[in-house]
């Protein structure tokens, strides 16, 4: 299927930045007329009796174009696309709404422009990504695709057992204080009405990518489907059922309840929280079919494909990206210059404090403030070192010891002078 105008014999897509289902050669605009008037909620209690009885459509699809007469394949779950020969949109409605058919989609509001811009901007903002990256990526051809996706609404009631801890203070024999935690059992209820949970319906690596760019804005943005959006745009039907897809959901929902049991807990006057189990029932289980937005495309470097996938809603970016190992140890090696010569500007910084002290022998000198050893000089001037003089810094010993060795001379001769003078004997820490 393919849509024709009227007026002058072009193909009808939906335009991204009008918003509107019109000629791509005479802008004449054509109405959307969606199946179903309202985008609908199902129970999920009837989800695997309403499979079973739907239709089921697997495998290759060959169709013809209408434009050009040329064969087109629909592979797998792809159920649009264009002409490999005259580059028409063709959709495979008959595919598309084989098993549970769509009821809603959210347009494209990004166009492939700002797509490549954000991309751009995301790329600029890796760390250890290879200089070569952006030019890989302008040469990878960017898609609009239609993901399929569920949506699951549900009422939970959960049940937590756990411990609230409380924090005080003790002090030890030295005097020094010590934090601990007292644990105490506690229990509780916790409930939240969650609306929209969206798992990807596709079972390969998109759709662990499809997490980062999370959200849509599903519970506002919706249109009911119809095949006339898909014009344009690459589509693909789903490959995961809604009842694996529910066990995703349940995931997603018990992380959120249990962040609201951690702080029930704290709100009960604890000073920390631990959830030990949570017990949760769920009712008024609802679900959708979605078909939203995206542009996906790969990019290769160094032998290899990295996919990346754009939120064609939001613009928002995720993928796989390959790291420099050049730019990783460089910086590894610059990390550790630095410390280095942070180390040796404090050495040299000790040093200099303790020489500038040697030079007035009537200063009485605690090295022991630059974590060196004491040293004696007696009245004769003769200089007992009580203990050894130890340096931290290897690579400065020779140096230092000589510079003391200079400064040590200087300490007895001052102490022979004041001798003389009839001053008292002094003590000299160093």
């Amino acid at each position: 299927m393919n849509f024709i105008c009227k007026n002058c014999g072009g193909n009808i897509e939906f335009d991204i930045k009008s918003q509107q289902f019109c000629c791509s050669s005479c802008r004449t605009p054509e109405k959307i007329i969606a199946e179903n008037p309202n985008v609908e909620e199902h129970d999920f209690r009837e989800y695997a009796q309403r499979e079973r009885n739907a239709g089921t459509y697997e495998g290759l699809k060959t169709v013809y174009c209408s434009n050009c007469g040329a064969e087109i394949l629909f592979e797998g779950n792809k159920t649009s696309t264009r002409c490999p020969m005259c580059s028409s949109p063709n959709t495979n409605a008959e595919k598309q709404i084989s098993g549970i058919p769509p009821d809603g989609l959210i347009t494209f509001k990004t166009d492939k422009n700002q797509a490549r811009e954000n991309f751009r901007k995301w790329i600029k903002r890796l760390w250890f990504a290879p200089n070569k990256l952006k030019k890989a990526y302008q040469e990878g051809r960017l898609d609009g695709t239609y993901l399929p996706f569920w949506t699951f609404d549900a009422d939970a009631t959960a049940h937590y057992s756990g411990e609230g801890g409380t924090r005080y203070t003790t002090e030890d024999k030295d005097g020094k204080t010590h934090t601990k935690i007292h644990w105490t059992n506690v229990s509780g209820i916790v409930s939240r009405s969650f609306d929209d949970i969206q798992i990807c319906a596709l079972q390969n690596d998109t759709a662990e990518i499809v997490d980062k760019i999370l959200p849509f804005g599903t519970i506002d943005n919706c249109v009911p489907y119809s095949p006339a959006y898909l014009s344009g745009f690459s589509a693909e039907k789903y490959s995961e059922g809604a009842d694996s897809s529910y066990l995703k959901a349940q995931k997603k929902m018990e992380r959120k309840l249990r962040s609201l049991a951690e702080s029930d807990i704290l709100r009960k006057g604890y000073d920390e929280a631990k959830i030990h189990s949570l017990n949760t029932n769920y009712s008024n289980v609802t679900y959708k079919n979605l078909l939203l937005p995206a542009w996906i495309s790969s990019f290769g470097y160094s032998g290899k494909k990295y996919l990346y996938i754009i939120n064609g809603e939001t613009g928002k970016v995720g993928g796989k990206r390959p790291y420099s190992a050049v730019k990783i140890a460089a910086a590894i090696i610059i990390a550790a210059l630095i410390a280095l010569s942070l180390i040796l500007f404090s050495a040299d910084d000790t040093e200099a404090a303790l020489i500038a002290s040697c030079e007035n022998n009537r200063t009485l000198i605690d090295s022991s403030s630059y974590g060196l050893p004491a040293a004696e000089f007696d009245e004769s001037g003769t200089d007992n070192l009580r203990n050894s003089v130890q340096y931290r810094f290897a690579g400065t010993i020779n140096r230092r010891n000589e510079r003391i060795g200079e400064n040590n001379g200087m300490v007895r001769s001052g102490k022979r002078h004041n001798r003389m003078g009839g001053n008292a004997r002094r003590r000299a820490v160093l």
